[in-house]
């Protein structure tokens, strides 16, 4: 999440996210990784750029 302009993990947001992700994954049926980077609900976005194989990574901008 960005946070005054800066992207930091946010713990209440990440669980938040993660619960959000996992409920994707079950409502899509995602059965790749690359299907993972579609995930795009409350504002997160997958950020080609900063993932690597192993880790993807998702970001918000700051909420008003």
């Amino acid at each position: 999440d960005c946070k005054n302009g800066q992207y930091k993990v946010i713990s209440f947001y990440s669980k938040k996210a993660r619960g959000m992700m996992a409920r994707y994954i079950i409502e899509n049926r995602v059965e790749s990784v690359a299907d993972l980077t579609k995930f795009d609900t409350a504002g997160y976005y997958f950020v080609e750029d900063e993932s690597t194989p192993t880790e993807l990574v998702f970001k918000r901008e700051e909420q008003k």
